[in-house]
């Protein structure tokens, strides 16, 4: 069954791998595309631990920004943070086929090439180079524990 409903909420689930062209285009799993995107759906791609990319919706960026956008400027360490991760997010869109460009910046920092993967994780895609990612066929037993505590912990709170 497609939710196909314009206010269905995103989720980022599944992995995909996926070519990338001598221009460095990928696609963008169609499961993470909704009927509602535009021509001008903004995404953002962020450099994270481990060689990830971290692929971002604006809705997440702005909760980001909004998170950050009273931090004080005389903090010297969280500027330079801010700065140096900043300088390095690609903002794109996607063309009629669900694809973009990875910029070369990005392409190297996680070492994709000609191929790459795309994992869900639920609230972002995350993007890496085959070779960063161990195939895993079954949940490892510490995601299956920090589900189980978020489940337990909204449980608590009378939100399930």
């Amino acid at each position: 069954m497609v939710l196909s409903s314009p206010n269905r909420r995103r989720f980022f689930t599944g992995t995909f791998p996926v070519t990338v062209d001598g221009q460095r285009r990928l696609t963008l799993p169609k499961t993470w595309r909704l009927p509602s995107d535009a021509e001008d759906t903004v995404f953002y791609l962020m450099p994270g631990h481990n060689r990830r990319i971290f692929l971002v919706t604006e809705e997440r960026m702005e909760s980001i920004y909004d998170s950050i956008v009273g931090s004080s400027m005389a903090s010297n360490d969280k500027m330079d943070s801010y700065i140096d991760i900043g300088s390095k997010i690609q903002e794109i869109v996607l063309d009629k086929q669900g694809r973009f460009a990875l910029n070369p910046t990005l392409a190297e920092f996680a070492g994709i090439k000609d191929k790459a993967v795309f994992l869900g994780s639920l609230v972002y895609g995350v993007l890496v180079a085959p070779e960063n990612w161990q195939d895993r066929n079954a949940p490892r037993e510490s995601s299956l524990d920090i589900l189980q505590k978020m489940e337990e912990r909204k449980n608590e709170h009378g939100t399930v």
